[in-house]
């Protein structure tokens, strides 16, 4: 199967939809048999001209320098036909060939997008960061698009909470989009993945984004819009989502804010109307356990370096990065690494002059 993900990278590469590929190998019986075939062959099949040059000269693409760059930089491929693909995803209509993945994508909890408009209110960002951390109370894994505004606060609400979290881009892994969200990325891929379907040269173009949209939705069991405005890219993963069967939520929206225009009429489109947490799990049909604030969710349990810097800054109060070198024996990237793990589960505070302190 490892040999076979250059043809599947080829096939993304060569703009070969899940729906082409999967009748061309159900009737040549593999994909290494479709990219044998002339370029005759796959426009008899109804490939069009440009794809069938691309898949005939495969040779020619870059699939080993995307290989590569995955290999260098921890990023896993997965191919629709790996058992790891994720079975919600699989089931829509349009799944990717191909998932770039950074990190590990959750094998348990419950798949849930939070996802609104880039210019939020005060309001909107307070309920994001609100719902994303209570459903990770619940087990839940927080989907989202990692954008500005209401994404951002999704996925820090999942962190907050020391729950899991999975961020769909628009672009491929040699670019972050948008910048200022590099670290958030870094802090997902440690709790959870940041994927795309996109090869690593491709940059956040505006055509990527509906594509990505259907993504989130496909992961999720159900969508909650907490604001969006009457064009949103939010909309179109709320319409996307009733399309594949997913259960669809909002909040309802003060009704003199543009923000509030696209949450409203989803809600009287039929979308739920939710006010707290316990209304989605209603909705989704589900009976699920609550850890309580005070508990320590499975997420958050420690590894032994996690537990070697942990207690040794909670003995002290205050120790600073020289200091803690010094005192656990650690070399610097595995500490880097640890601390960043400690602060996303809520464990230890950084202050200014990479100095840290236990919450």
């Amino acid at each position: 199967m490892e040999e076979n993900k250059k043809f599947w990278i080829c096939a993304n590469l060569a703009g070969l939809g899940q729906v082409r590929l999967k009748k061309l190998i159900g009737i040549y019986g593999g994909i290494e048999k479709v990219f044998a075939l002339s370029i005759s062959e796959l426009k008899d099949a109804g490939v069009p001209q440009k794809s069938a040059a691309k898949i005939e000269g495969w040779e020619h693409l870059p699939w080993q320098k995307e290989l590569d760059f995955c290999q260098r930089n921890g990023i896993s491929v997965i191919t629709i036909q790996d058992s790891n693909y994720p079975a919600l995803l699989k089931q829509t209509f349009d799944p990717p060939l191909v998932l770039f993945v950074k990190g590990t994508l959750p094998a348990d909890g419950i798949p849930f997008a939070i996802v609104g408009t880039r210019n939020p209110s005060v309001y909107g960002l307070k309920m994001a960061e609100k719902f994303a951390a209570e459903l990770s109370y619940y087990g839940f894994v927080i989907i989202s698009g990692m954008a500005r505004g209401i994404d951002t606060a999704a996925h820090r609400g999942a962190l907050k909470a020391g729950g899991k979290t999975v961020a769909v881009t628009g672009c491929g892994f040699k670019h972050c989009y948008p910048r200022e969200n590099k670290k958030l990325a870094e802090k997902i891929s440690m709790c959870g993945a940041v994927i795309t379907e996109f090869n690593s040269e491709i940059p956040p173009q505006p055509q990527n984004f509906p594509r990505r949209n259907r993504i989130i939705s496909g992961l999720s069991r159900g969508v909650l819009v907490v604001e969006a405005g009457q064009k949103s890219g939010a909309l179109i993963t709320a319409h996307l989502a009733a399309d594949q069967g997913r259960e669809v939520f909002a909040l309802p929206g003060r009704v003199d804010m543009l923000s509030s225009k696209g949450t409203n009429q989803l809600l009287k489109e039929g979308a739920s109307l939710v006010e707290n947490v316990e209304e989605i799990i209603s909705g989704l049909n589900l009976e699920i356990k609550k850890y309580a604030k005070t508990e320590k969710m499975p997420s958050t349990a420690l590894t032994g370096e996690e537990e070697i810097v942990f207690k040794s800054i909670k003995a002290s109060g205050r120790q600073t990065i020289d200091e803690l070198l010094a005192n656990v024996g650690m070399e610097q990237t595995k500490l880097f690494q640890t601390l960043l793990s400690l602060t996303i589960k809520n464990l230890i505070i950084e202050l200014p002059g990479k100095t840290y302190i236990p919450r």
